[in-house]
């Protein structure tokens, strides 16, 4: 089994937790009908992204310095039971680990009966994207923490009068071709 974040022995209780329901389709198997291991991937990502956005964020964040972003440090995952085309998933998401720059989610996927089929774990990086240069990790902003930790970024009051990480956020918004 995946290993699991403990704390005294015991498993720590998740940060918070979000359930994402949908189905295993054609693009997600492969000859023998099966869903390939990359489709439990992007279950588990496409889970990540609606917890996101349940909570007033996105995958990719902007604010008046540029774009900011949770970029993949590391993806696991252990297959139980091979799921086919048709078959009606709960993916369920727990996350786990929050340390100030990285983030750490832990997913079950389970079957229409309930049963563990596959386990994830993902570590994300929150990172600062700029127009030219590489990538940097920096801080999780204070907004962006309570949203992930508490509730809604639409919530969020700032109770410091230190804004060096205080950041006025807009989530990424889709864009035609020609505007981009």
């Amino acid at each position: 089994m995946l290993s699991e974040v403990k704390q005294n022995n015991q498993i720590s209780e998740p940060i918070a937790r979000y359930e994402f329901a949908r189905s295993v389709r054609m693009a997600d198997t492969d000859a023998t009908g099966f869903a390939h291991f990359a489709s439990y991937v992007r279950m588990m990502e496409e889970t990540e992204y609606a917890f996101l956005r349940s909570r007033g964020l996105s995958v990719v964040l902007y604010d008046a310095r540029g774009t900011m972003g949770f970029p993949r440090l590391s993806a696991e995952i252990e297959i139980h039971r091979p799921l086919s085309l048709g078959e009606h998933v709960t993916v369920r998401l727990s996350l786990v680990s929050v340390d100030g720059k990285q983030i750490a989610y832990q997913f079950e996927v389970m079957d229409d009966q309930q049963v563990l089929s596959v386990e994830g774990k993902f570590t994300a990086a929150f990172c600062r994207f700029p127009d030219r240069g590489i990538p940097y990790a920096m801080l999780i902003p204070e907004s962006v923490m309570f949203a992930l930790t508490q509730g809604h970024l639409d919530q969020f009051t700032s109770g410091s009068s230190d804004s060096t990480n205080t950041i006025s956020l807009t989530p990424c918004q889709k864009t035609s071709p020609s505007t981009r």
